[in-house]
């Protein structure tokens, strides 16, 4: 199958390697030239815009970092790929976005499938990332030869089910992170032991967060990003700006990610946002 993979981010290169190592013919794009380096070497074929990478795929993936920068790659895959072909969109996104590019991929005669996934660069890197899929069933099943690459799939339902349900996913994961910095910091503020207080929490409700990134977090050292704070706050702002009734523990965790992303955090692991809590 000749697969077309655009969008070279963290994200992006690891899933694309999955893609070739099936053996699947690749040709990779990204905005920026010259992130693919070692697909290239392995293989792959950059392509110098998205028309050409298109031009002859059977199916193309988009890995991209928000809901304007999908659009616009969409636009230009309507542009150039062949009828029929399908169309992966693992970006995160509004559901209302996701129904709106499946419409615009419909009426150009193009299979659209949204598969955001739910995990950071190692999953990415083992295959073993969960893939939320939103089609009809027949696009899904289409679809599920390449999704089975980058991890475990769930079809979840029509296209918005997905990025519905990535929204949902990525809000308890800012929540939880957030808690934790104010769980830090009372400690803090009582004078509680902090590896007392970070071995009680590991039990707790708060574990999963913790343990995940006890280095980062016992280090001070939120680099190299797994999944960075502005990544997070994009998707804060999806689900903000979905709800149709107000979220206030997101919008007051949406004002503080902005404000740690403001003092240069935006480009951090996610993880600072507990740690500048603490902190400030």
């Amino acid at each position: 199958m000749n697969v077309a993979f655009l969008g070279m981010g963290r994200m992006g290169r690891e899933m694309a390697r999955h893609i070739s190592n099936g053996g699947h013919r690749l040709t990779v794009w990204n905005r920026t030239p010259g992130r693919a380096g070692e697909l290239v070497a392995a293989g792959a074929r950059e392509a110098a815009s998205v028309r050409d990478a298109v031009a002859d795929a059977d199916a193309v993936v988009l890995m991209l970092f928000d809901d304007d920068s999908a659009r616009q790659v969409l636009d230009e895959v309507v542009a150039g790929a062949p009828a029929h072909t399908i169309v992966i969109n693992a970006t995160s996104i509004a559901p209302a976005t996701g129904r709106e590019l499946g419409q615009v991929a419909a009426r150009a005669g193009l299979r659209y499938v949204e598969a955001p996934v739910v995990g950071t660069i190692g999953p990415a890197r083992a295959g073993t990332l969960r893939v939320l899929v939103g089609a009809n069933e027949q696009d899904a099943a289409a679809a599920e030869g390449l999704l089975s690459l980058f991890g475990t799939t769930r079809h979840v339902g029509g296209i918005g089910a997905a990025t519905s349900l990535k929204t949902v996913v990525n809000l308890g994961l800012a929540l939880t992170t957030t808690a934790l910095g104010e769980a830090l910091r009372l400690g803090s503020d009582l004078g509680v032991d902090r590896d007392l207080l970070r071995r009680e929490l590991s039990g707790g409700a708060l574990g999963f967060i913790l343990d995940y990134k006890q280095a980062m977090l016992a280090d001070n050292d939120f680099q190299p990003a797994a999944f960075t704070l502005d990544g997070l706050i994009k998707d804060l702002r999806i689900a903000t700006g979905s709800a149709r009734r107000p979220l206030p523990m997101a919008t007051i965790t949406l004002a503080l990610a902005a404000e740690a992303s403001d003092a240069g955090h935006g480009e951090d692991d996610f993880s600072s946002l507990a740690a500048y809590y603490t902190a400030t």
